[in-house]
């Protein structure tokens, strides 16, 4: 009787919740985006921003967001019946957003990666989640908060660590895309770098670029399987829906399996896991998929092909972007503040890789020495021990997954408790 009633119970809540969705479901608005080419886009638009429209839409079940440039769009209809709104630049509704300015919206390069040596390019070490948000407030400065705002991440990155690709993906997704128009300009996005990428729904490539190769590798180069293999699968399957993209491009990347696709009437790419079904043979079932400039363009992976900011620009849709920052020697764009920081960052923490071994085992020598020595002499020893893990803890606090690979911790609380121990260490020496 028992399991009667709570199954009972449970059909009458789910009734109360189905009623709820088919009640308030005519409340929402249908909106759609007409696109040149005779596509119709329907889901709810979310912003505009001088002709650039943002719509929300559900596919296979899975909410995607897609950017529209007005070089895409035909008309714009609201709530299915609305009177079409043209596809010159359109007003954004929401009041925070100002009239446009002569020199266009404002846009920012920063930079994934670098093939300067010394200043490092590995995901997780060099490149991590810590990083990107330290720079927010500098872009919101100089880019500003009215939404008009535009990041464009340059990325030059040959892989890294696993653990921070959902990090990096978050911070990306949840916090740069709700402030600021984001693209990806790929100049090489390898493993762990094209992981990152994929939320962006906006993907560029420079000539050289390449993008995929996703393998994963632990211990001594053993290729993640089993149990592991189908976490970082799925993993990238909810980041492929961030991007918009079918999970069997990213599939293909991590996994040799073939990959085909046809590009219809309309301009849409339809994707297949075989090597037939499709026009486009886009991978063999025995490779690992990495896309070059040309074959991501051909299969409208990539929206274009830019070698500097101003065909970039051209590319996004823009007439004019004002690119902030200063000239620098040695780089084709301008140099923001928060690039500046990202880049005195990165090479501070390249430089750090290399000494935090070498501090570790330092101040593993000093705490011995300075308990060989006589209670009236171990202060000196202990300072020197001190200042050591001093230097260690702010190698740390710039690059947290520094502490995994030194002392094998992998918590913010482990780290935290390995230098209270440490401190307390070096307190006992003193008694």
């Amino acid at each position: 009787m028992r399991t009667l009633i709570h199954v009972l119970r449970a059909a009458a809540v789910a009734a109360i919740a189905l009623a709820a969705v088919f009640f308030t479901s005519p409340a929402y608005a249908i909106d759609k985006v007409v696109l040149k080419d005779g596509t119709v886009v329907e889901g709810t638009i979310v912003r505009e921003v001088d002709g650039f429209v943002w719509i929300k839409t559900n596919v296979a079940g899975i909410e995607q967001e897609k950017l529209f440039t007005p070089q895409e769009i035909t008309r714009v209809t609201r709530d299915a019946g609305a009177e079409p709104v043209s596809s010159e630049p359109v007003v954004a509704a929401d009041a925070r957003t100002p009239k446009p300015v002569s020199g266009g919206p404002k846009a920012a390069v920063i930079t994934l990666g670098s093939r300067e040596p010394g200043h490092g390019d590995t995901i997780g070490i060099d490149i991590q989640a810590y990083e990107l948000r330290e720079m927010l407030p500098l872009l919101e400065e100089e880019l500003g908060t009215d939404g008009t705002g535009v990041v464009v991440f340059r990325v030059t990155s040959g892989g890294g660590l696993l653990l921070e690709i959902q990090r990096l993906s978050d911070v990306i997704h949840n916090e740069y895309k709700k402030r600021f128009r984001v693209v990806a300009w790929i100049d090489s996005a390898i493993s762990a770098a094209a992981m990152t990428s994929h939320c962006m729904e906006e993907i560029y490539f420079t000539p050289q670029g390449n993008y995929g190769a996703c393998t994963g590798w632990s211990g001594a180069l053993q290729a993640v399987k089993g149990r592991g293999l189908e976490e970082v699968l799925y993993m990238m399957e909810k980041i492929s829906a961030r991007g918009g993209y079918n999970p069997l491009i990213m599939r293909a990347m991590q996994i040799q399996v073939p990959l085909s696709a046809t590009i219809d009437a309309h301009g849409e790419v339809k994707w297949y896991d075989d090597a037939t079904s499709g026009e486009i043979l886009v991978n063999r079932d025995n490779e690992i998929l990495t896309f070059n400039a040309e074959t991501a363009r051909q299969v409208k992976f990539s929206r274009g092909t830019a070698n500097t900011i101003e065909e970039l620009q051209a590319l996004m849709g823009y007439k004019e972007l004002q690119w902030v920052g200063k000239r620098e020697k040695g780089y084709t764009w301008p140099i923001s503040k928060a690039e500046a920081w990202n880049l005195n960052w990165r090479k501070k923490v390249h430089e750090d890789e290399e000494k935090t071994q070498l501090y570790f085992v330092t101040y593993q020598r000093q705490v011995a020495a300075a308990a060989s020595e006589p209670l009236e002499t171990r202060g000196k020893f202990v300072n020197m021990a001190r200042a050591t893990l001093n230097k260690l803890r702010e190698a740390v606090k710039r690059n947290p997954n520094m502490a995994l690979l030194t002392f094998g911790v992998f918590t913010e609380e482990e780290v935290k408790e390995f230098f209270d121990r440490e401190e307390k260490r070096l307190r006992d020496l003193m008694r």
